[in-house]
């Protein structure tokens, strides 16, 4: 749960808009995603009006995809997480609009 916690601490300090709570406290539920790729794994985890989908493929290096979506698309963050580090490739917030 260190990258849930990592993406969750990178948004809030980058996009303070998103107005995310404190990480601890939300309650998330995960699945694991039915659609398996051979070498991938993905979890979604759901909670306070947040979906985040974190991937990862079977390397030497952890690279984690991460997507956190809030209420069904109003806020979008994409991006990666690689050895601990955080790489943002987009953020979108319609609810401003």
């Amino acid at each position: 749960m260190d990258v849930l916690k990592t993406t969750l601490e990178y948004i809030k300090e980058n996009h303070p808009d998103a107005g995310l709570p404190e990480t601890d406290g939300i309650c998330y539920k995960v699945d694991s995603d039915s659609r398996r790729k051979i070498g991938y794994s993905r979890r979604v985890y759901s909670g306070g009006g947040w979906d985040i989908i974190i991937g990862c493929p079977v390397t030497p290096q952890k690279v984690y995809d991460v997507k956190a979506e809030y209420n069904k698309g109003d806020i979008i963050w994409v991006g990666r997480i690689i050895n601990g580090k955080v790489e943002e490739k987009s953020y979108e917030n319609i609810s401003k609009r």
